[in-house]
Formats: C-alpha cells, structure tokens, sequence
C-alpha cells in the first residue's frame, strides 16, 4: 500500500492485525518507521463499505 502526501510518499505494510480495548489495531511500517494504526468500529465498517464496491471488488479479482 502507498500512502501520498505533499510532503513524500510512504510504503505502507500492515503485519499485524488485532482486536484491543474495542478497536481493531493495525501494527506494521510506514516507510522506515514503524506505525500502529487503530480503527473504531464505525471506521471499520466505513472502510468496508467503501472496498466492498463493485468496483474494488473487480479491480481485486483482476487478473
């Protein structure tokens, strides 16, 4: 994953995922630095509802 910025542009990796405190919690690296990135339920379902799409879901299954 790419993360843009007008400052630079990041390399994104997510290694691990989990649930804590009633947040699903993402720890991995961004660029050089490790990041922790934590999602309430109600940003989790807003971020399913937008890569359940049509047309995210075609982009995933392209060969």
């Amino acid at each position: 994953m790419k993360v843009s910025t007008p400052a630079t542009r990041l390399d994104v990796r997510i290694d691990a995922v989990r649930a804590e405190d009633g947040l699903l919690v993402m720890d991995g690296v961004a660029g050089p630095l490790p990041c922790k990135t934590s999602l309430t339920p109600a940003e989790f379902r807003t971020l399913l509802r937008l890569v359940l799409q049509p047309k995210v879901l075609a982009l995933l299954f392209h060969k």
